[in-house]
């Protein structure tokens, strides 16, 4: 039964909270329009932006991706795999951005100003501006050309102030610098007036290296998104295009560079071994001719042949040598070419050293176009390409000891074979030993062609290491501002805007609102309540006959006066006295209208004007106050002098007489005992309207003459605070019997706001 009574509770208050906010309909329609108004306009003035994107696909071997040339990898010419977070960097290098805008002249804006904001015209300009020179005034304020026809445009200033008229491709020299404008059009709309706003390039590169964002998608792959916020969806997608193709065509650029310089290293050498192999076949062609040699005999031949095997791997020898020198050439000289090394040597582990320096070399010269000096990482480059060159030196240095015993051992070889070829002639030795020199040059002659071919069909073979995936698109709408959120944001403050100002105005509200809040202060019976007089009513002293809403009322009072407490002896009229806690909360007007009802069922009905400070009952039935009852209570004349007829039947009127400037003195003699007694036994109904008790005594000073008392607490009004006078006057009994009278309640404007509201002011609509 508890949890029922609380539930219906809550279901109560959450109607009441419902019907409170809703009578302020009007305050939400206001400020739900200004809200969504201020967000249209802020829509309208804020530039949409927009997201640009693309996928990027990078070849990583650490990551599963191999560049898939089997070839050239058998070659051991191409490169090293990439590192997707090197690309990462690398793509937000400022050397990569800076090429992109000074491909797309992106240090140059061209507007069109709107009725609420400019829009760019990136591509679409029908002029183009090109400058050699540029003021420091030109990238603080905007400049403007008007357009005239095909051949002439008009220059004008930031206040739009005409500054010439140019021809198109003139050169100007101007105070914003020096420059020239070209058609990029075929037809010229006259008279349109173009925005144009000059750009730092280095606070561009600045603003398009925050703006870009370069992320990886996925730790297991190494697809990497590329996107980019701009107002301008095009331009967005031009930029990030330019700036894919500026990233592979430098990465086909490091490339190339490495076979080009394998090439290079060749052709020299080829040159080299051209002469002299060009040198000893004319040695051989002039030896037959002048020695008469055709054929050589079957010995010769044999020896030959294994002086000839011997020569090769002694030139093999010679070959490695030289090139170990190259190594160490090349590791002295620190960079600027490829080391020679990297095509004949044959010990895999120093072939691994030298590759290994080649990517750390390439690793180094790409981070650092986007990291400054002293760099962590960069630093462990360093680090690394100092520890590889070092077990470089050292496996050079043993390959050159074990060449070098080789090369003695060869040495030896070939003398013991010298020894026995001379025994043979003289002239058959000597075109053996012409014709082993050609041997040689043409054996190595042909390793070089066999190995330019190699380096040649790597250089035609080379392809980037990476592939676009998703060209650069964009999102169809704006990313901000977003509308929806924007609108819903502002609805959503322009409907509780008003909750919290009505709420604050509540909080600071301490007028009693509600008969709850006199419930829960006083612990005093309401006895009823009295809705606000309507405005069009102008007589205090409403009409007891008509079926209006607040003449209703006071009949209900009427019919509730039976069951307050009155003396034992029921022939006796009631005495009932009236007060409230400030003056105009309404005491008179409801003494008057409920002794008015009363009168009206044919019951004699006196109201005493008590409040003998300011009177107004008098006033409200035009009745004169000069002679009443301050002249019975100093005992100038008798109860029935001072009684006065008033137009209402059943009802008389004791007026204040004159003000005495000792009220409560005057109450205290005893003499209004009398009068009241008197009166007891010649009326029904005895009606007291009395100053209020929270600012005078006089009230108190009746008390104990009366029967009952009606303390009128009026809606917004009456302040909270003077509801302890109530409980106060409760707890100490100082009246036989106290109830309060809800005065003045605006229904509209009251928090109850309930059935009460409806009746007032649909019934009886029409009788006032």
């Amino acid at each position: 039964m508890e949890d029922f009574e609380i539930s219906k509770d809550q279901d109560f208050n959450l109607r009441l909270i419902i019907f409170k906010y809703l009578r302020y309909w009007y305050w939400f329609i206001l400020s739900l329009f200004f809200s969504l108004a201020v967000s249209y306009f802020y829509l309208q003035y804020t530039t949409p932006i927009y997201r640009v994107s693309a996928s990027l696909l990078i070849k990583d071997e650490k990551k599963g991706m191999t560049s898939g040339n089997q070839i050239l990898k058998d070659l051991e010419i191409s490169g090293g795999s990439k590192i997707v977070e090197n690309e990462i960097e690398i793509l937000k290098s400022r050397n990569l951005i800076e090429n992109v805008i000074n491909e797309l002249n992106l240090t140059v804006g061209y507007y069109e100003e709107g009725r609420f904001r400019d829009s760019e015209l990136f591509k679409k300009s029908p002029i183009t501006l090109n400058y050699t020179q540029l003021q420091n005034n030109a990238y603080q304020t905007p400049l403007y050309i008007q357009t005239i026809d095909n051949q002439h445009y008009r220059l004008l200033n930031q206040d739009k102030n005409n500054l010439g008229t140019y021809l198109y491709t003139q050169p100007v020299n101007s105070g914003y610098g020096r420059f020239r404008v070209f058609i990029s059009k075929k037809e010229i709309i006259p008279n349109q007036i173009i925005k144009i706003f000059f750009y730092d390039k280095e606070n561009l590169i600045e603003s398009l290296t925050q703006q870009l964002q370069v992320n990886l998608l996925n730790t297991k792959s190494t697809v990497l998104e590329v996107g980019l916020e701009t107002n301008d969806p095009d331009k967005g997608k031009i930029i990030l295009a330019k700036l894919l193709d500026a990233y592979s065509y430098s990465s086909l650029q490091d490339k190339n560079r490495e076979a080009s310089n394998t090439m290079r290293f060749i052709e020299e050498r080829l040159k080299l071994i051209t002469g002299e192999l060009v040198n000893v076949e004319k040695d051989v062609e002039t030896y037959k001719s002048s020695q008469g040699i055709t054929d050589l005999s079957t010995e010769a031949n044999l020896f030959l042949e294994k002086v000839k095997d011997n020569d090769t791997k002694l030139n093999e020898v010679d070959i490695q040598l030289k090139v170990l020198d190259g190594v160490e050439r090349y590791l002295q000289s620190g960079q600027g070419q490829i080391a020679p090394a990297t095509l004949m040597v044959t010990d895999p582990i120093l072939t691994s050293f030298i590759e290994k320096l080649g990517e750390l070399e390439l690793q180094k010269e790409k981070v650092s176009r986007s990291v400054q000096p002293g760099n962590p990482f960069l630093e462990t480059l360093n680090t690394q390409i100092s520890n590889t060159k070092q077990a470089i030196r050292e496996s050079v240095n043993n390959q050159k000891k074990g060449l070098s015993i080789t090369k003695s051992g060869l040495q030896s070889l070939n003398t013991r074979f010298e020894t026995t070829i001379r025994a043979i002639p003289r002239k058959e030795r000597e075109f053996v030993s012409i014709q082993r020199q050609q041997n040689i040059k043409e054996n190595l002659y042909l390793i070089l062609l066999q190995k330019r071919e190699e380096t040649a069909l790597s250089y035609a073979s080379t392809v980037t290491d990476s592939r676009i995936i998703d060209l650069p698109h964009s999102t169809s709408s704006p990313i901000k501002p977003r509308k929806r959120t924007i609108y819903l944001i502002s609805f959503l403050i322009g409907f509780i805007f008003p909750i919290l100002v009505l709420h604050l105005k509540e909080m600071l509200n301490d007028k009693v609102q509600t008969k709850k809040e006199i419930e829960q202060e006083t612990s005093v019976s309401i006895f009823g309540e009295i809705a606000l007089k309507p405005k069009e009513v102008k007589s205090p002293l409403l009409d007891t006959k008509s079926r209006s809403f607040i003449t209703e009322q006071f009949r209900i009072l009427r019919t509730n006066l039976q069951y307050i407490n009155s003396n034992s002896n029921n022939d006796l009229g009631r005495v009932i006295l009236f007060t409230s806690s400030n003056s105009g909360e309404g005491k008179s007007f409801v003494t008057l209208n409920l002794a008015a009802s009363i009168a009206a069922l044919g019951k004699k009905v006196v109201v005493l004007e008590l409040d003998l400070r300011k009177p107004k009952l008098s006033d409200y039935l035009s009745l004169p106050r000069d002679h009443g009852i301050t002249n019975y209570l100093i005992g100038n004349t008798t109860p029935d002098s001072i009684l006065q007829k008033t137009g209402v039947d059943n009802l008389s009127l004791i007026a204040t007489g004159p003000l005495p400037p000792n009220p409560s003195e005057l109450l205290s003699n005893g003499r209004i005992k009398s009068l009241l007694e008197l009166y007891r036994q010649q009326f029904d109904y005895i009606l007291i309207d009395t100053p209020p008790v929270g600012l005078v005594t006089d009230a108190v000073i009746l008390s104990p003459l009366i029967d009952a008392c009606f303390y009128i607490v009026r809606h917004d009004m009456t302040p909270k605070r003077d509801l302890l006078i109530v409980s106060e006057l409760k707890k100490n009994d100082k009246f036989k019997s106290i109830s309060i009278i809800f005065n003045g309640v605006n229904y509209r404007n009251s928090r109850e706001y309930r059935y009460g509201y409806g009746y007032g002011t649909k019934y009886g609509k029409g009788y006032y």
